[in-house]
C-alpha cells in the first residue's frame, strides 16, 4: 500500500463532503433577513446623540464628564446596531453591484454629513462640526432605513 492509496477516500466520503459544500453554498447564497423596523431609527438616534452630546462636550461646561459618558455610550451602542443590521443582511456592503444603485446614493448621499460637520466645524469650531455631523448623519441613517428594510424584506 502506497501513500496515494492511503489518502484516496472512499466514495461515501467524498458524497459526503460535496453535500457539504453544496449545503454550504446554499446557505452563503441564500437571501438576508428583514432587519427589524426599530433598526434605522435606533441608528439614527444613537448617532446623533453621540455626536452631538461629544461636540457639546467641547463647548466646556460643567457636565463634560456626564456628556463624554452619555457620547461613549451612544456611540458604542451604535456599533453594536451597525452589527445588527449587518448580521441581520448576511453582508456588509460597501460598494453596491453594478447598476444597483447610482453613483449620487453611493457616495455623495453620505458624503453630505461630512459636508456639513465640516461646515459647522469651520464656523463653531470643533463642537460645531461635532454636532453638525452627528445631526445629519442621524437623519440621513434614518431616512435610508426605511429604503433598506424594505429592500431586505423584498429579497427574503
Amino acid at each position: 500500500m502506497n501513500g496515494a492509496e492511503a489518502t484516496r477516500p472512499d466514495p461515501e466520503t467524498a458524497a459526503a463532503a460535496l453535500r457539504g459544500s453544496e449545503a454550504a453554498r446554499a446557505a452563503a447564497d441564500g437571501h438576508p433577513r428583514a432587519l427589524p423596523g426599530w433598526l434605522p431609527a435606533a441608528q439614527g438616534l444613537l448617532c446623533a446623540g453621540g455626536f452631538a452630546a461629544l461636540g457639546l462636550s467641547l463647548a466646556g461646561s460643567r457636565w463634560n464628564g456626564l456628556l463624554v459618558a452619555v457620547a461613549l455610550i451612544c456611540l458604542v451602542g451604535l456599533l453594536g446596531m451597525n452589527w445588527l443590521g449587518m448580521h441581520h443582511g448576511g453582508v456588509a456592503p460597501w460598494f453596491a453591484p453594478r447598476g444597483a444603485r447610482s453613483p449620487w446614493q453611493s457616495w455623495v448621499l453620505p458624503a453630505a454629513p461630512l459636508a456639513l460637520g465640516l461646515l459647522g466645524w469651520l464656523v463653531q469650531g470643533p463642537a460645531g462640526g461635532f454636532v453638525a455631523f452627528g445631526i445629519a448623519a442621524g437623519l440621513a441613517m434614518w431616512a435610508r432605513g426605511p429604503r433598506q428594510h424594505d429592500r431586505t424584506r423584498t429579497a427574503s
